[in-house]
């Protein structure tokens, strides 16, 4: 289940496919001027427990302070389900505190956003979780200083038929796999990579919230 009581993005990331969605169907003017929309943000849930991913279509670093609020706000009147956070730009945690239902992800595409994360994402009491979707290359998690900081990986190939679209090799997959098998951490492999990896892997972390 998503949640986008924000659309819009400042980034200009060449595989974004929440740009393509809004060119597609506008459900704002102008991409790079992020938007609250009030009408999702009321947005009912069920009553049974759910996965929430929040904002696929924006960037959580670009938020308001407001926007942010009103979002941890709601989240706690809903203890039942599982509310995931995803950010490019992790110091965007800092300074906000999350109920303990909440999952606090990172994107990664490449190594050079690997190694800036050590030190903006150090919560103890949340799951914490690595994105590396879309895979563009070889990821050294191997090389990391805190190899024990992340409870969940999860990764995914680009989708679309964008020109120029960068298709992960094998070896790319097997050294994650491999490295979260050594690791004890659950992984999560994306549909986009069958063709590459045809061995389906759908982890996720432990948690004291019961969802199946």
């Amino acid at each position: 289940m998503t949640w986008n009581p924000v659309v819009g993005c400042k980034r200009n990331c060449n595989y974004c496919y929440a740009r393509e969605m809004n060119t597609r169907f506008r459900f704002i003017k102008f991409w790079n001027e992020p938007e609250w929309k009030e009408n999702n943000f009321r947005k009912r849930f069920p009553q049974k427990p759910q996965k929430i991913f929040i904002g696929s279509m924006s960037e959580i670093y670009y938020w308001k302070a407001k926007w942010m609020e009103k979002v941890i706000d709601k989240i706690k009147h809903y203890p039942q389900h599982v509310f995931q956070f995803l950010t490019k730009s992790p110091e965007i945690y800092k300074g906000w505190v999350f109920p303990k239902n909440c999952w606090l992800g990172v994107t990664i595409t490449d190594n050079e956003m690997l190694h800036n994360i050590a030190a903006t994402f150090n919560y103890k009491n949340s799951i914490k979780f690595i994105s590396i979707e879309p895979i563009l290359e070889y990821i050294g998690l191997k090389d990391l200083s805190y190899p024990d900081n992340f409870d969940w990986v999860i990764l995914g190939a680009e989708t679309g038929n964008r020109k120029g679209k960068i298709i992960p090799k094998k070896v790319w997959i097997e050294n994650i796999v491999d490295y979260c098998r050594c690791k004890n951490i659950p992984a999560y492999l994306k549909n986009s990579l069958r063709e590459i990896y045809p061995v389906e892997i759908k982890e996720f972390p432990e948690t004291e919230l019961k969802l199946f």
